[in-house]
C-alpha cells in the first residue's frame, strides 16, 4: 500500500512556483526547489516528477488561477465597465510594485525567457494571454455599448494594448524603472482610451 503524502501539496507547489518566478526556469535547480520546499529528491519526484514536470504543473495552475481572476474583475454591467478597465490596469500595477521582488505575471515572465523554446509552456502562456485579452475584449465592448467607448473602435484593439501595457509595467519594474512613473504611464494610457465625453468624464472621476 503506498504511503499518504504526509505535505499540502498545494502549499508545495505555491513555494515551487515562487521560486521558478524569482529565478527563472534555467536558474533554478532541483537542489533549489528542494531546499525553498524542504522535501528531498525523492519527495519531489514522487509526488510531482522532474523539474521540467514541476514547472509545468505550476505554470498551469497559475495560468488557471490568473485567467480566472481576470475573467472575475472584467464581469458586471455595461455601466461600470470602464471603471473595471481602470481598475485592471491601475489593480496589475499595484499587485506587482506591492510585490518586494517585483514578480509580476509569471506568463509574462515565460515568455520572455523560454519564447517558443518549450513547446507545452509556450502553449499554455499564448492560452493565458488568449484569455485574458478575451475578457478584456468583452469588458471593451461593454464600455463602448454603454457609450464611454467610441463605437467606431475595434474592442479586441483596445484589449490587445492594455494587455500589453499591462505585461510591459512588470519588465519595466523588475527592470527598475520607478513606481511612480509606471503609474504615471498607466494613467496615460487609460486619458488616451477612445473615450466618448461621457466616458472622459468618467475617467476623470477615477483619476
Amino acid at each position: 500500500m503506498a504511503r499518504p503524502l504526509s505535505f499540502d501539496k498545494r502549499k508545495v507547489l505555491a513555494i515551487i512556483e515562487r521560486q521558478f518566478r524569482q529565478s527563472g526556469y534555467a536558474g533554478t535547480s532541483l537542489d533549489d526547489i528542494a531546499s525553498a520546499s524542504q522535501l528531498g529528491r525523492g519527495s519531489l519526484y514522487a509526488a510531482f516528477g522532474d523539474k521540467h514536470q514541476l514547472f509545468l504543473r505550476t505554470l498551469h495552475d497559475y495560468c488557471d488561477h490568473q485567467e480566472a481572476a481576470v475573467a472575475a474583475s472584467l464581469e458586471g454591467p455595461d455601466d461600470t465597465a470602464l471603471q473595471r478597465l481602470h481598475d485592471y490596469l491601475i489593480g496589475n500595477l499595484r499587485n506587482t510594485f506591492d510585490d518586494p521582488d517585483l514578480l509580476g505575471c509569471m506568463a509574462g515572465r515565460f515568455a520572455l525567457e523560454l519564447g517558443r523554446s518549450d513547446t507545452e509552456a509556450a502553449q499554455r502562456i499564448g492560452q493565458a494571454f488568449a484569455a485574458q485579452r478575451d475578457a478584456l475584449q468583452k469588458c471593451c465592448a461593454a464600455a463602448q455599448r454603454h457609450g464611454d467607448l467610441d463605437p467606431a473602435v475595434n474592442p479586441q484593439e483596445i484589449a490587445a494594448m492594455l494587455l500589453a501595457l499591462a505585461r510591459g509595467i512588470d519588465v519595466m519594474a523588475r527592470g527598475g524603472t520607478d513606481e511612480n512613473l509606471m503609474k504615471a504611464t498607466a494613467l496615460r494610457a487609460l486619458a488616451g482610451l477612445p473615450t466618448t465625453a461621457q466616458g472622459q468624464r468618467t475617467l476623470e472621476r477615477l483619476t
